[in-house]
């Protein structure tokens, strides 16, 4: 089987986005340390309207699968299986890569949106003996972001950043590790020759850390 990576993306400003030269630089490396590898581009920025809504019917179907006996209507049974369709590609890959930008010292909505997809109980984690357990273990994961602001500790902004701890710990609770970060900063709170210095080095990083992953 083919190394199988899933390139989650959630950069609306396309080629534009700062983050997507982290991603490009990172893809570089992959690929060329794994050339025939499968990569499953999940764009979650221009496809978002055809992940789950959370309406009545993909709650009521989650419910019933963690809390009820599973007994699905129709309605219910077609979200559910839309579910388990975004979770089996987690379970095909061997890496999972996000990109995305930090907004308002968390993640884009739309990225949100397929997190509270994917993680789900039975089908990414489970709860044993009190605690939870991930069912992803043997993955691993990488984050790609910018940032306005510099929030690497000891940053006095650091406490600020809910955006990359919040990803670790939602990856990690669904059992990928190691997790490795790659962030470019400041992309403006110190100038344009600050930005364009930590974008240089957030890329070369980027590079790197997919040759020798």
């Amino acid at each position: 089987m083919p190394f199988t990576v899933l390139d989650v993306q959630a950069m609306p400003r396309a080629e534009r986005s700062r983050t997507r030269k982290l991603h490009d630089a990172f893809m570089r490396g992959l690929l060329s340390k794994y050339p025939d590898a499968r990569v499953m581009v999940k764009d979650v920025a221009r496809s978002h309207d055809q992940l789950p809504a959370w309406d009545e019917w993909d709650v009521e179907a989650k419910f019933q699968v963690m809390y009820g006996e599973g007994k699905l209507d129709e309605v219910a049974a077609q979200r559910w299986e839309s579910l388990t369709r975004l979770t089996d590609e987690l379970h095909a890959s061997n890496l999972v890569v996000i990109s995305a930008p930090m907004w308002n010292f968390s993640i884009p909505w739309f990225l949100k949106r397929w997190i509270d997809a994917v993680v789900q109980a039975r089908l990414t984690f489970e709860a044993r003996d009190g605690t939870y357990v991930g069912l992803l273990a043997g993955r691993r994961g990488v984050i790609l972001t910018t940032r306005d602001g510099a929030y690497t500790p000891p940053s006095p902004w650091a406490a600020h950043d809910f955006h990359v701890p919040y990803l670790k710990s939602i990856l990690g609770m669904m059992g990928l590790s190691p997790i490795e970060v790659v962030a470019g900063e400041p992309m403006h709170a110190l100038g344009p020759e600050a930005a364009a210095k930590g974008l240089e080095q957030a890329i070369a990083a980027a590079e790197s850390l997919g040759r020798t992953l």
